[in-house]
């Protein structure tokens, strides 16, 4: 389950004002507490040897839940029928001596769970529960996104996907966000990708997003016994104490970016030996001091080649860096030649 915010520009286009967050409480999570039901009802050798040995009627019995799932609605009553494998009740009584039959009367649920045959039917009020805490995950995270000072303008919520779809999410969305507009979409289910395709078509639509990483670079710093670890500190081509892998930040996670428009990153030397590379990282932290930080991955890397001078001021270049729909840009312009060297970088 995904929750972004954006802005409908006068333009027609969109901007980005919360980067997509969320968590693992959509529809899958729904289907993983149905399985779970069952693995307590027909014991988990059973639907592992389902898996294994019946896997098509496993995917078909997923596949019936799905479409099921979606009809349960807060005012649903009585018992709701579900399809599951035959095979299931003969692998259950194959490796426990107790039918299922009596095992549901045991568990004092012969009124809320009845089998036959291929049918499973099982009450309004258990099947509510596995919707639960993925509906509450849900509520509380939107309601964290809202409580932000600068989301106190949203005042729509578009529900799409399969979990959309579903009643239940919709009432309680409905009651979570108060006087906010709650719109459904016809096919919700399909929103997504239909919204895949036109974004393939118009990918200018969006004008300015949110980076979910920190993105930066590696350079050298003059070496500052204060506050730089010693086991970094080398001499560089040019005699001068330096520190090795600082994180040079370009722009920082949650912060917008407008789409390809340049950010000056500043300038840089080259190396007067040897060729020089620039690695480009991303951080899950704001501002990691290096490039070797946990935080940081890297993405990408520029070879700028050799140096065409012998003095820094002969080997100076000036960096940018744009992002575009998907991706970013490193573009590193050598004063002296005016030769500019680029790096593509997918950020998906």
């Amino acid at each position: 389950m995904d929750v972004s915010v954006h802005e409908k520009n006068l333009n027609g286009t969109l901007k980005e004002l919360h980067a997509a967050s969320g968590g693992p409480w959509g529809g899958t999570c729904v289907d993983k507490n149905y399985i779970e039901w069952l693995t307590q009802m027909f014991g988990k050798g059973a639907i592992e040897r389902l898996k294994r040995e019946s896997m098509g009627d496993y995917v078909d019995m997923i596949r019936e839940f799905e479409n099921k799932k979606r009809s349960i609605a807060p005012d649903t009553k009585g018992l709701i029928t579900l399809r599951v494998s035959a095979a299931l009740k003969e692998y259950h009584e194959e490796s426990d001596e107790e039918n299922i039959v009596s095992k549901i009367a045991r568990m004092n649920l012969k009124e809320q769970v009845k089998f036959q045959r291929d049918k499973l039917r099982v009450s309004a009020d258990i099947a509510r529960k596995w919707f639960q805490h993925p509906i509450d995950m849900t509520i509380r995270h939107i309601n964290g996104i809202l409580r932000e000072p600068e989301m106190k303008d949203v005042d729509t919520i578009l529900l799409v996907g399969g979990f959309g779809e579903c009643k239940l999410v919709q009432e309680a969305v409905t009651k979570a966000v108060g006087r906010r507009t709650v719109i459904v979409p016809d096919e919700a289910g399909l929103a997504v990708l239909k919204g895949a395709v036109k974004f393939g078509h118009q990918p200018r639509i969006v004008s300015s997003r949110h980076v979910k990483n920190t993105y930066g670079y590696n350079v050298t710093r003059l070496f500052d016994a204060s506050k730089h670890p010693k086991e970094k500190m080398v001499i560089s081509s040019y005699g001068e104490q330096m520190v090795v892998d600082c994180f040079e930040k370009v722009v920082e996670k949650d912060t917008p970016v407008e789409i390809g428009k340049d950010i000056e990153s500043g300038a840089g030397v080259l190396d007067k030996e040897g060729k020089t590379y620039m690695r480009i990282f991303a951080s899950t932290e704001r501002d990691p001091e290096f490039v070797t930080d946990p935080s940081c991955s890297k993405v990408g890397e520029l070879d700028l080649g050799e140096a065409p001078g012998e003095t820094k001021e002969e080997n100076e270049v000036e960096i940018f860096f744009a992002f575009g729909d998907t991706e970013l840009k490193a573009s590193v312009k050598i004063l002296k030649t005016g030769k500019v060297l680029t790096k593509t970088v997918d950020c998906l």
